[in-house]
């Protein structure tokens, strides 16, 4: 439990960090010490921390939505399945180089000089490479919830649902002979 609790406030603590960056430059350079610390002049460093806190970001995003009461695994499903889906468009903005969904990665490098650009693609392929690894962990962490999602729609909507796609091996528990033939006839009806 307390594992869980510090991985959400992770990003917090990221944040914090970027939020105060000047002010910790500004003061180990005024005690002389700044030298002992290069990454926090290093613009590839700089980049991938701006990078990672806007990710962790989104990550405690889904955390949040995903706790709290009531949720049903409906509910859960359909918020991984969407920010499975935001993984992609988050790896197709930082091809096209358009952070919009990334605020501190977009201060950081529209701060950039025009000399300290040619870095930026190097960069852009590690956090494409980051996003691709979340997006194959996602994948296959919640390759079940996908498997379940035609079982979830029949509960919710056994009418509309279509027969064909429906699993009827998940539903051999229930030991209801002739469940086939009781769902045609439940699909058929004008009730």
């Amino acid at each position: 439990m307390n594992n869980n609790v510090r991985w959400l406030s992770r990003w917090n603590i990221l944040q914090r960090f970027v939020d105060c960056l000047e002010a910790i430059r500004l003061l180990l350079q005024n005690e002389g010490k700044i030298e002992q610390y290069p990454q926090l002049l290093d613009v590839m460093w700089l980049s991938k921390l701006m990078f990672f806190t806007d990710i962790c970001q989104r990550f405690n995003e889904l955390n949040v939505e995903l706790q709290g009461t009531n949720k049903t695994i409906i509910v859960m499903i359909d918020l991984i399945r969407a920010f499975d889906a935001k993984l992609h468009v988050f790896r197709n903005k930082i091809i096209t180089r358009n952070y919009k969904y990334f605020p501190n990665l977009k201060k950081n490098i529209n701060d950039l000089d025009i000399h300290e650009k040619p870095g930026e693609e190097t960069v852009t392929e590690e956090f494409i490479s980051v996003i691709d690894s979340s997006i194959n962990e996602f994948s296959a962490r919640f390759s079940q919830f996908k498997e379940l999602s035609e079982t979830f729609k029949f509960i919710m909507y056994p009418d509309v649902t279509s027969f064909d796609k429906l699993n009827l091996s998940q539903f051999d528990w229930l030991e209801i002979e002739e469940f086939e033939m009781q769902l045609i006839d439940f699909q058929s009806s004008s009730i």
